[in-house]
């Protein structure tokens, strides 16, 4: 292959890797892992990659200790990122939400965010630092197993055809990094902090415009009214 050619090919692919879920298929796979073996746990694991953008290590290897939680606010703090760089992470509502309904039967309260957070100053000491994410068995639930229970929720939604059969924790990733700044359009140094990056490059991938957004634009055009 002409190494031009190559380059252009690599180029489209890496555009397209980074474009995301939609919609539609975000809300596809949020129902498929409702039904997955240990679906409450599973249901905030995505929900928390999902709305924090956080890669899958990172996610895994949070405690209890690591997380703030409020009734109105919440945030995870990263103490492993990638180059050992720390960092921390609004949690919205919906990632709260998730997780309340996940962790109430280890705080003994309702799965409410309004009942968990007010169990949350009494959890004791000792506790603090347990893992957040605990297996089947009640160890820590690893990355490997993590991203195999994500493998299986993706093979049951791809295979009706309702999301591309290679979306991974990254593309969680991806989908949150396009969305903040679809909302926050120019703000590649807030997005930058919040995914851990070191180089503002590597974020501006997400401000280019999907071919979908070009199409879509070229579409509007004025001159598009033009019939000779």
């Amino acid at each position: 292959m002409n190494p031009a050619k190559r380059i252009k090919l690599v180029g489209r692919q890496e555009a397209s890797s980074r474009e995301g879920l939609s919609p539609t298929q975000v809300n596809a796979l949020l129902r498929q892992v409702q039904s997955s073996r240990d679906a409450v746990r599973n249901y905030a694991v995505v929900q928390v990659l999902l709305q924090t953008g956080m890669r899958l290590d990172e996610c895994s290897q949070l405690t209890l200790a690591d997380i703030e939680f409020g009734e109105r606010s919440g945030r995870a703090t990263i103490r492993s990122g990638k180059g050992n760089k720390a960092r921390t992470v609004p949690l919205n509502a919906s990632a709260r939400a998730a997780l309340a309904e996940s962790l109430a039967p280890r705080f003994g309260c309702d799965p409410t965010v309004k009942a968990v957070a007010a169990a949350w100053p009494r959890l004791p000491s000792q506790e603090r630092s347990a893992p957040l994410w605990r297996s089947q068995k009640g160890g820590t639930l690893t990355t490997s197993a993590m991203r195999q229970m994500l493998d299986i929720v993706v093979r049951g939604a791809a295979a009706r055809g309702l999301v591309p059969a290679n979306t991974s924790a990254h593309t969680l990733r991806h989908t949150f990094a396009r969305n903040y700044l679809a909302e926050n359009p120019g703000d590649v140094v807030g997005l930058a902090s919040l995914l851990g990056h070191t180089s503002l490059d590597t974020t501006r991938l997400y401000s280019q415009p999907t071919l979908e957004h070009l199409a879509k634009r070229v579409e509007q055009l004025s001159q598009n009214a033009y019939t000779g």
